[in-house]
């Protein structure tokens, strides 16, 4: 709600550019204020008192029209007008590519859209908007890292200029409430597959036109992201076999064809060349398919008179592997197969170009401000590549799972890839913590821990801490009950609500067959939530042996320092011999992923984590399949690039979104959340 109280008052400030625009900038220094230096307001300063010499540059027909097409996993090596010459896939495309700018040589910000569509939505990398993943445990559960507040879109850039902005997309990690929609007035995450889209997005101009924007004057920006080249690639028949037959590729088109991907990146099951050929068949099929409906797009924008003076931005948000490094599919990685991507820029007017010069998606804000005749945003990281279009932008990526944080930066030919993970526990069972970082490093917030517990006094105090389960687990509460009135009890000290219709079970009767009461001194395991400090317990199990219980409280760590740890509301202090069980390392998050930027090679590795980084020379090495030496002055490029955007960070830890059921269920039918 308030995302979209907040983007109906942006529509209505966007009726004159200057004001709309100060307010915007404005805005961002007052949530930014923690970062911005003094040269950056005066960067700010400057833009304002300067608006109205940067006026969007203006043909007989307005100031230009703006459309960005994000075609998913789309791999630039499959595109004619990139060299590829197997299969007529993009014919359309190539067409539009030599009317326009091609960047050929474009890389993404990551390996897959949950980090990458913010990064070029924001001129911004990912830790910067601190978008890394779309299904992860955190102290409120399963949630989803959303772009904050703070951080400027390139819709609400074109929104505060007075253009009418729409989105039509398919992709459930882009649905509203992750904060891709900020600055859209209109924004629809349902829109269906190339072709719907293509028929949502004209109809929307239509609307525009109807209401009499044209007539006007008023501008407007697309942003339409298709999905149709996302494994399993589900296009119509006729296209999916356009390259190949139906019995070669029968195997991926079934209806286990998640299940069929895991085994396969697992390596339970094998794919013979010609499944593997018979799969790239398929997916050029589904790019054939999004190019003919860009053909209809297209021919749609000549019908309304729009072709004349609209700017047509073509991207993708990473690419597709398949077996080259062992796996299918994208998302797990950083290799040039899932970063390349293709980048058109049409400007009607401006001559053809193909820009040899390494650009990064990153660039897209600026560069599309700039064709547009508008001012930059000073929250955009990117280069402005419409008025320089052959400087060099640095190349620098990130990808961040449970298990690990990946750098990847590109200097010339020569590519480093650095992984960082956290120290594995082994075989080890329990052993004494050695110090405050092991508990830092090794207890993530956001994960769930037992902690065993013995009283002092009024003090518990943590002996022992074992890794427990999934976050999304109930919150646990074992020992005795120490206080009793009704149906409030205190078990080990802390407060427990029995709730009317909590189900009792475990030892409920005396051996006699009595119903055993509640009472001072029972052993007993409380299940529930906590809220305004206090456990609500659905589920109450009974021991009838109390007396051998070990006092354990199982939850999500919410916070934690040296010397104590806290689990829900209550901060628990560690004993000096607390014992640290090592099993199940901890799993990665994006707070640990920001104190890792910047940091050096693996002797200098944090305490708790291990570093290790490869270099490639792409140039006699573009399948990355033989590291060479010579890492240690890329890792140092490396520190300074991480080092530079931890000053500019956006993102915050509220910055998430819960997850539901319906949400999970839209995610798996795309693939993600297991």
């Amino acid at each position: 709600m308030a995302r979209g109280r907040l983007s109906r008052r942006r529509s209505r400030l966007a009726r004159r550019l200057p004001s709309a625009l100060e307010v915007l900038i404005v805005k961002r220094i007052a949530i930014t204020t923690a970062w911005i230096t003094q040269s950056a307001l005066a960067l700010t300063a400057s833009l304002i008192l300067g608006l109205n010499a940067c006026a969007p540059a203006e043909t007989d027909a307005g100031p230009p029209n703006v459309i960005l097409l994000c075609l998913d996993t789309v791999r630039a090596d499959h595109l004619g007008c990139y060299g590829y010459d197997a299969r007529p896939t993009t014919p359309a495309l190539d067409d539009l590519a030599g009317r326009s700018t091609v960047y050929l040589d474009t890389s993404a910000a990551s390996g897959w859209t949950k980090p990458s569509v913010p990064s070029f939505m924001t001129g911004t990398y990912p830790a910067q908007h601190g978008v890394y993943q779309g299904s992860s445990s955190g102290p409120a559960g399963l949630g989803s890292d959303i772009l904050p507040e703070a951080s400027v879109t390139i819709a609400e850039a074109f929104q505060a200029a007075g253009y009418a902005t729409g989105g039509f997309v398919r992709n459930a990690q882009l649905r509203p409430g992750q904060g891709i929609e900020q600055g859209f007035d209109t924004y629809q995450d349902r829109a269906g597959d190339a072709r719907e889209i293509r028929w949502r997005g004209l109809d929307w101009l239509d609307e525009l036109a109807a209401r009499g924007d044209r007539q006007r004057g008023r501008p407007f920006f697309l942003y339409l992201h298709y999905l149709d080249a996302h494994w399993p690639y589900p296009v119509p028949d006729e296209y999916a076999t356009r390259f190949t037959d139906a019995e070669t590729i029968a195997l991926f088109r079934g209806d286990d064809w998640k299940k069929l991907r895991d085994r396969v990146n697992h390596g339970e099951t094998e794919l013979s060349a010609e499944q593997i050929a018979g799969l790239v068949a398929l997916y050029d099929g589904s790019l054939r398919y999004i190019d003919d409906q860009f053909a209809l797009l297209l021919r749609g924008l000549k019908e309304r008179g729009l072709g004349d003076n609209t700017i047509i931005c073509v991207v993708s948000d990473h690419g597709e592997e398949f077996m080259e490094h062992g796996r299918i599919g994208h998302g797990h990685g950083l290799y040039e197969n899932l970063l390349q991507v293709p980048w058109i820029l049409h400007v009607p007017g401006r001559e053809a170009r193909r820009i040899t010069e390494p650009a990064s998606l990153v660039d897209l804000f600026p560069t599309l401000l700039a064709a547009a005749g508008l001012p930059p945003s000073p929250t955009a990281e990117g280069n402005d590549r419409f008025t320089y279009p052959a400087v060099s932008s640095d190349v620098f990526a990130e990808h961040l799972d449970g298990g690990r944080y990946l750098q990847a930066g590109r200097v010339g030919s020569h590519k480093i890839e650095r992984t960082f993970k956290p120290v594995d526990g082994g075989d080890r069972k329990t052993g004494q913590i050695a110090d405050a970082s092991e508990l830092t490093h090794t207890v993530i917030t956001g994960t769930r821990w037992e902690a065993r517990l013995a009283a002092s006094g009024d003090t518990l105090s943590v002996i022992e801490l074992k890794p427990d389960g999934d976050a999304t687990d109930a919150t646990e509460l074992k020992g005795l009950i120490t206080e009793i009135k009704k149906n409030h009890l205190r078990i080990n000290g802390l407060a427990v609500e029995l709730l009317a219709e909590a189900e009792l079970y475990g030892d409920t009767h005396t051996a006699d067959g009595q119903p055993v009461s509640l009472a001072r001194g029972l052993g007993v395991k409380a299940k529930g939530h906590f809220e305004d400090g206090v456990l609500r317990c659905h589920k109450l199990k009974l021991y009838a042996d109390g007396k051998s219980l070990t006092p354990a409280l199982r939850g999500v760590v919410t916070d934690k320092d040296e010397g104590t740890l806290t689990i829900g509301p209550h901060r628990l202090t560690l004993a000096s011999d607390c014992l640290l069980d090592g099993r199940g390392t901890a799993r990665m998050d994006r707070n640990i992923a920001s104190s890792l930027l910047g940091q050096a090679r693996e002797a200098a590795a944090p305490p708790g984590f291990t570093s290790e980084a490869r270099t490639f020379d792409l140039r006699a090495d573009p399948d990355e399949m033989s590291p060479v030496s010579g890492a240690s002055s890329l890792e140092a490029w490396l520190d300074a690039k991480g080092s530079h955007l931890g000053t500019r960070v956006f993102w915050g830890t509220n910055d998430r979104s819960h997850l539901s059921s319906e949400d999970l269920d839209r995610l798996r039918a795309i693939g993600y959340a297991h």
